[in-house]
Order: structure tokens, then C-alpha cells, then sequence
């Protein structure tokens, strides 16, 4: 039996701003802020030097590197909040930048809905 009280709250979660349980993109309801989502990110890389990365051009409102559950390794992948107005500054100046011998992906993050439901939730 699907627990409609649960399937509320998660829907609400994910409205409020908070990332799903698998890690997606976490989605923005204030419109004076805005979450970029970073791919290709080399392993090794902190969340204070991706945060540091975007300091030039943007103040950087809060950074997280995804993990892998069991191993606690980077997966690849971050996000970080900046102010609205320099969104697209930030994504101008550093989107096909190359980090650690990798081109960077950055763009505006997006609500994940390929996740499918899990039957007896």
C-alpha cells in the first residue's frame, strides 16, 4: 500500500529545495537564487576548490560534491547555489572549461524525473 501522507511530503521536499534521495539536482523555488549543476568534475576535487572556482565571478551561496554512498569518492558531480543575476556569468565563463584535463559541463540544475517509483512506497 502506497503511503499517500509520504508521497506528500517528498513531493513538498522536492518543491522546497531539498535533493532527492539519489543525489539529483536540487531544485530552487527562491527566485533570487539559482543552483548550477557541474559534470565532468575531476574525482579528486573539493568542494572548496569548486567553490573557489566560481568565486571570480559569482558569490558562491553554498557548494556540494555528490559522493558515492558506500565509498565516500566523488562521483564526478556538484552543485553550487550562486545569486540569480550571475547565473549565466557563471555558466559563460566556466561551461567546456577544462579542470584537471577534463571539460566541464555547467548548467542551470533540473528536477530529476527519471527516477521511478518504488512499488510498496
Amino acid at each position: 500500500m502506497v503511503n499517500d501522507d509520504a508521497n506528500g511530503a517528498i513531493k513538498q521536499a522536492l518543491k522546497l529545495g531539498t535533493s532527492n534521495a539519489i543525489g539529483g539536482a536540487t531544485i530552487q523555488t527562491n527566485s533570487k537564487t539559482a543552483t548550477l549543476e557541474f559534470r565532468n568534475l575531476p574525482w579528486a576535487y573539493t568542494n572548496e576548490e569548486l567553490g573557489n572556482a566560481v568565486k571570480p565571478y559569482s558569490e558562491v551561496l553554498t557548494v556540494r560534491i555528490a559522493t558515492d554512498r558506500e565509498t565516500g569518492r566523488s562521483v564526478g558531480y556538484g552543485f553550487v547555489e550562486v545569486p540569480r543575476d550571475k547565473m549565466q556569468t557563471v555558466i559563460n565563463e566556466l561551461n567546456g572549461a577544462e579542470w584537471g584535463g577534463r571539460p566541464v559541463t555547467v548548467r542551470e540544475a533540473s528536477v530529476r524525473t527519471d527516477i521511478p517509483q518504488r512499488a510498496g512506497r
